[in-house]
């Protein structure tokens, strides 16, 4: 996701220095699988950043993201910090 968001950044002369993410997983007992994996995305740029659009397009079209089960819910918190 970051290196999609990074690519995004530097294509548009954004900024993005300092960007970070948790990710934590949640794992099902029966069968053993993974269920969910929360993201938080912590992008030093201000909510009304006319980038944040693209940059949420970029994480949710992102390879990681098309690469998972449809199953594996991935909710994305996102915190503007700029």
């Amino acid at each position: 996701m970051t290196t999609i968001m990074g690519i995004y950044a530097e294509e548009h002369g954004v900024d993005i220095r300092g960007l970070w993410m948790d990710v934590t997983k949640e794992m099902e007992t029966n069968p053993r699988r993974i269920a969910r994996i929360m993201v938080e995305l912590h992008v030093p740029l201000p909510a009304d950043s006319p980038h944040c659009n693209a940059l949420k397009e970029c994480a949710m079209g992102s390879p990681a993201m098309r690469s998972l089960h449809p199953d594996i819910e991935v909710p994305l918190i996102w915190h503007w910090e700029g």
